[in-house]
């Protein structure tokens, strides 16, 4: 998220050459943005660049139209440094395109960031919405079961192994999260307690709701699910 801020911000800085061109010749702004405009330009293609390979491993746990959009700014940045290179015998044209994908990209930015906005908004609804009862495995036949619980940004998958009535192991197949690995650390809380009404692990709350809702989806669903014999 700072890379991005980091990113929209060099883009401002990069697009102010165009209001600052109203002003006097004689105007040190003007002739500051100017001198700066190019190697702005090259800075914005590096961190577009940069942030969309970094944002590549969250590309199961975000909207698909955040990185079509981020491909689309990137070209667009790419574009408009090369200008001079794609036309060098029609620099009017050259710079009439050159102006035209720095307003394509303000677009394309302002659209990426109402897209993330919303998925961030969705993400914190769909998180709100996961409740959980404490469940144990008091009543639930022997064998391994599976459960997940989805909410965008954070995934989770559970085997869990029942015998006797308690869950003799959990095994975390999936989780899919940005900084809430140590949320994992709920796993062994819940087999100490035999159940899913555990504390969350501090710094990582949401991670470890969604892997308790998971172990809870994988008991309460243990009667109708197929069982995966033992030992298999």
């Amino acid at each position: 998220m700072i890379l991005g801020i980091v990113t929209a911000l060099v883009f401002v800085l990069t697009a102010a050459v165009f209001v600052t061109n109203r002003l006097p010749a004689s105007s040190r702004l003007r002739r500051a943005a100017h001198a700066a405009h190019r190697p702005l330009g090259y800075a914005l293609v590096a961190l577009c660049v940069v942030h969309l390979v970094l944002a590549l491993k969250l590309f199961y746990q975000r909207p698909l139209a955040l990185f079509l959009l981020g491909f689309a700014m990137t070209a667009c940045a790419v574009f408009a440094c090369c200008w001079k290179a794609l036309f060098p015998k029609n620099p009017k044209r050259g710079l009439l395109l050159h102006k035209i994908s720095g307003l394509v990209m303000a677009a394309l930015l302002i659209a990426h960031v109402l897209v993330c906005v919303n998925s961030f908004v969705v993400y914190q609804q769909e998180m709100a919405a996961v409740t959980l009862a404490g469940v144990s495995a008091k009543d639930v036949p022997d064998g391994v079961y599976e459960g997940s619980c989805d909410v965008g940004y954070i995934q989770a998958r559970v085997q869990v192994t029942v015998s006797d009535g308690e869950m003799t192991s959990i095994d975390l197949l999936e989780h899919r999260n940005e900084r809430g690995t140590p949320g994992e650390g709920v796993v062994d809380r819940m087999l100490a307690a035999q159940t899913t009404d555990v504390d969350s692990v501090s710094g990582a709350t949401n991670s470890s709701r969604v892997i308790r809702r998971a172990v809870e989806n994988a008991l309460n669903g243990a009667k109708s699910a197929q069982i995966i014999p033992s030992g298999s």
